[in-house]
């Protein structure tokens, strides 16, 4: 029996980066007064506040912070509520200081043990608050771009894993599992969410993403539409469809009958839920990204993986790394990965082994086996 869902694609290409989501253009304070203003000690504060200074509206304040994610909001209020903090104690107007105020407090933040990544968070969150008279927003201040070039030498960000674990020895494993129709629930949602990893070399968010709503799953392949915005989405492009082909040389390893045979367990489950992946206990609700990381880690544990060393987002090096060895162009790993450029995926993913077609992903990934 086969399940069917129309879709409505999304358009546009895929597209990723490796760098921090830029702030808006940074807003020039025209309001001056003689003592720091009042700002309360929520860091997102100082941003409507600088806003206001233009005297914006409201309704115009609310799209503009509306620019950012809620994942770079987080990042930086933490950032700017330690600024607030810092310049109170330093008697220094937050929107208003000088360019050793800048320098100051990043020094800090860096001898509380922070990295360079961290720290680049920071620059930008201040650069969306910050102007100095010159016009130059603070993280592009000449003194702060060295300062920044100085941190990386004495604390250079690195890619996490130098090395990587053979997708071999994680397939041999799913293979090892009973028939998808023998399986657990349980069982089926660990070998399924892994399989879609593996053969994506998507992100969690992008698994976490998935929907039945917009998936058209058939006897030889399913596809996805991804109907919200990913880590890689900028104005005119998205992330791609993701396609998987049926795999009939091994039913073991065929992502198509796991998903089959999960729809079909789940139907009468999910009720209103239409997230593609939901617990495997009551009251099977949408699972969290949280909970599809610790499936997929599970799965490497049981695989003989060193989870200590490789959580569940080594599968995108992995997969990648097994992908480019078997063959595939790397246009092609990019697009199914997400990236804009060779580069990231030179130095991120493109990895050895720990121990030693239509152009299709998945499929290049299972044919390294």
């Amino acid at each position: 029996m086969v399940s069917s869902f129309d879709t409505t694609p999304c358009s546009g290409t895929s597209h990723s980066s490796s760098r921090k989501e830029s702030a808006p253009a940074p807003i020039q304070p025209q309001c001056h007064s003689p003592t720091p203003p009042q700002v309360d000690s929520d860091g997102l504060q100082i941003v409507r506040m600088s806003l206001q200074s233009q005297r914006l509206s409201e309704q115009a304040i609310d799209i503009v912070m509306s620019s950012w994610r809620e994942s770079t909001k987080k990042q930086y209020k933490t950032y700017l509520a330690r600024w607030h903090k810092f310049s109170t104690k330093r008697s220094c107007d937050p929107l208003q200081p000088t360019v050793t105020d800048v320098i100051e407090f990043l020094t800090e933040l860096f001898q509380s043990g922070i990295g360079y990544s961290c720290l680049n968070t920071a620059r930008s969150a201040l650069s969306a608050v910050i102007v100095f008279p010159d016009n130059t927003p603070a993280g592009s201040h000449p003194l702060v771009v060295r300062f920044m070039k100085g941190v990386f030498e004495r604390r250079p960000s690195l890619p996490k894993y130098k090395s990587t674990w053979d997708v071999n020895v994680v397939l041999e494993s799913l293979r090892k599992f009973e028939h998808v129709k023998k399986l657990s629930l349980k069982e089926l949602s660990w070998k399924l969410t892994t399989l879609l990893m593996l053969l994506s070399g998507q992100r969690i968010q992008t698994i976490h993403l998935l929907d039945i709503r917009y998936m058209t799953l058939t006897e030889s392949s399913c596809s996805f539409s991804i109907s919200k915005p990913v880590k890689q989405t900028r104005p005119g492009t998205h992330v791609h469809d993701l396609v998987f082909q049926a795999y009939f040389k091994d039913p073991g390893l065929c992502i198509v009958e796991c998903l089959q045979e999960y729809v079909i367990r789940t139907k009468h489950l999910r009720g209103e839920e239409t997230q593609l992946l939901i617990s495997f206990v009551k009251p099977h609700k949408a699972v969290s990204k949280d909970t599809i990381a610790r499936w997929v880690k599970s799965v490497l544990a049981n695989a003989g993986i060193d989870t200590h060393q490789f959580g569940a987002h080594s599968t995108r090096s992995a997969s990648t790394s097994a992908a480019k060895r078997s063959g595939l162009d790397i246009t092609t790993i990019m697009r199914a990965a997400g990236w804009s450029n060779a580069s990231t995926f030179a130095q991120f993913y493109n990895k050895p082994i720990e121990h030693s077609p239509d152009a299709n992903f998945g499929q290049a990934v299972l044919s390294s086996v």
